[in-house]
């Protein structure tokens, strides 16, 4: 049986390499998910400690507004 969270993180061949690198990678990624009251559909995704962030929200007419945030270092 498959860990849910395998969808989100590392895969790994056969020999355990990874093979492709998925969202949360680190400690500290968060991901977020929501309907809210209005039946917009929100997706968040923070990751390298802050950084880094995501979000898309979809609008109940099928708009889609992203916003991509990165922190200079």
């Amino acid at each position: 049986m498959k860990n849910i969270l395998d969808i989100f993180g590392r895969k790994y061949d056969n020999f355990g390499v990874v093979k492709t690198s998925g969202i949360l990678n680190k400690p500290g990624d968060r991901l977020e998910a929501r309907v809210t009251d209005s039946n917009r559909k929100v997706l968040k995704v923070s990751t390298d400690n802050g950084n880094s962030k995501y979000s898309a929200t979809q609008y109940p007419n099928g708009t889609v507004v992203e916003t991509k945030v990165t922190k200079k270092k």
